[in-house]
């Protein structure tokens, strides 16, 4: 993992994946998803995270093929105890 408090002086740490899936029992969808991410550490024990998902699913109905709009904004406080 790359910390970006390594480089300037603000305790974040980018994120990017990729995945693709298509499922045995339906041939006409496939998913790819792309994660874009940043982590912000408040300290050892406290971090904020915010990812934006970009799902690119096609459908398929008879000969066209359409993107689903169905993309995912997350946001998550982690705290260790």
């Amino acid at each position: 993992m790359y910390n970006l408090e390594d480089i300037i002086d603000i305790p974040i740490q980018p994120i990017i994946k990729y995945e693709s899936y298509e499922a045995d029992w339906t041939k006409d969808k496939i998913e790819n998803v792309i994660t874009f991410g940043v982590n912000y550490f408040f300290n050892d024990w406290t971090r904020l995270q915010f990812n934006y998902l970009y799902k690119s699913e096609n459908s398929k109905s008879g000969n066209e093929s359409h993107e689903i709009a169905n993309d995912e904004i997350l946001m998550q406080l982690q705290v260790k105890f």
